[in-house]
Parts: structure tokens; sequence; C-alpha cells
């Protein structure tokens, strides 16, 4: 292995060892790849032409289109992702959501995004090593589609998504329901649950773990312990 990757390879562990906000012994300093943000718009919904006579609900910002049909947003989206060899995260939800503000504000604030290094910390050994050889940020394409519009909810049952969520607990797709997804092969996972009493301490195992179901990040021990929490209310 190059050195530089050593290095880099070094950083990492004790970056990851010692906490996300930890910073590495001086003089060194974390590769650029580890502090790029994980998530990015899958597609540009105003690429997709509004349904005729929809009328849009009245919110501040729209996250979760319900005048844009949702099989033409996640075909554009899903090709796209396997064109550039990404994985592609799929949030049902809708706009007036409390929980998807929260999700919103927690996970995918602009100021303060979760980075590679954040995703590390869940890797197994192998799929660390693989990163760190890489170079390359882990990029998630994120795509967002209305669950409570017809067309939303078609899709959900075409996709199993909602086979999915009533083996949960719950008759339909609750919001949001977040589903991983290979590109490549059409696999899907998600760690969504419903009422669950605990959920992972680090939100990203939700994202690791699906990804490691859909063989897109190879599997194997995690390099950290991957630990439960009480739910908070």
């Amino acid at each position: 292995m190059p050195r530089i990757l050593s290095v880099s390879y070094a950083i990492l562990l004790t970056l990851i060892f010692s906490g996300a906000n930890a910073q590495p012994p001086a003089p060194q300093s974390p590769p650029a790849f580890l502090q790029a943000p994980v998530f990015e718009p899958a597609i540009d919904y105003s690429s997709v032409e509004k349904i005729e006579g929809c009328t849009e609900e009245r919110v501040r910002v729209v996250k979760y289109h319900a005048c844009r049909d949702s099989a033409v947003l996640y075909a554009r989206a899903l090709g796209d992702a396997k064109a550039q060899g990404k994985p592609l995260m799929v949030i049902f939800g809708f706009n007036k959501c409390p929980y998807c503000t929260v999700l919103e504000r927690a996970i995918f604030n602009p100021d303060n995004p979760v980075r590679g290094i954040h995703m590390a910390r869940n890797f197994s050994k192998a799929q660390l090593r693989s990163y760190v050889d890489g170079g390359a940020p882990v990029t998630i394409p994120v795509l967002r589609l209305h669950a409570r519009s017809p067309h939303g909810l078609a899709l959900a049952d075409r996709l199993g998504v909602t086979d999915m969520a009533k083996e949960r607990g719950w008759h339909r797709v609750w919001s949001p329901f977040i589903v991983l997804i290979n590109p490549q092969t059409g696999a899907m996972a998600s760690e969504s649950e419903w009422e669950a009493e605990e959920i992972w301490c680090d939100w990203t195992v939700n994202v690791v773990k699906p990804l490691e179901d859909v063989d897109y990040f190879a599997g194997g021990k995690p390099i950290n312990p991957r630990e439960r929490c009480k739910k908070r209310g």
C-alpha cells in the first residue's frame, strides 16, 4: 500500500476510536475524502413535469412532491445512481410530517452534514480498508417521495415497500420510511421500525447495515460495536 494510504488509514482509525470530533495528531490532517458530506440530492425535481391539474401543498419548502409522479422520479434517480455506481436512499414522507422535519434538521443539515468519518465508524473492517484504499468519498444520492400521494403509495406497493412496512407492524408505509437500494441488483433493505422501543444509538447504522444487506458494502464484524439505545419520546 502506498504510504499516503497507510497514513490515511492510521488517521482514520485514530478518528474513529477517538470519536467523530476528535482531531488527529499534528501535523497530520484528515484526508479530504473523510471530511466530504455523504448525502447529496438524487435528482432535480423540477426536471419532472408536474401532474396536470395538481396543486402542490402550501409549505415553506417543498421536500416531498405530491405533484410530480413518484414512479418517474424514482426511475430517473435509480438510473442516475446506477450510472454513477452509487447506492440510492429513498425516503417516503410528506412535508408536514413532524418526524420528517426532525430527520431533515438532524441528518440533512447543510451546516452540519453527515461526513465520511461518521459513516466509517460503523464499517466492517473489510469495508473500512476498501474505503481508505479507494480514497474516494462515500456519496449517497437521496430521493424523497410523497408517502401520502396516490402515485407514491402505488410505487411503494410495486416496489414491495408496503409489504416491508406491514411485516414491521403497520398497515402502510409510515413517514419517514427509509430504504437503501443497490441499483446494480435492485436489492433493497431498511432499518425503519414501527414504534420501536430501541433504536441504533448511532443513526448512521441505519445506512451502513442496509447497504451491507444489499451487498453494496462489504459485511463482517463492525470495527466498533453497534449498540441499541432506548428511544427518546
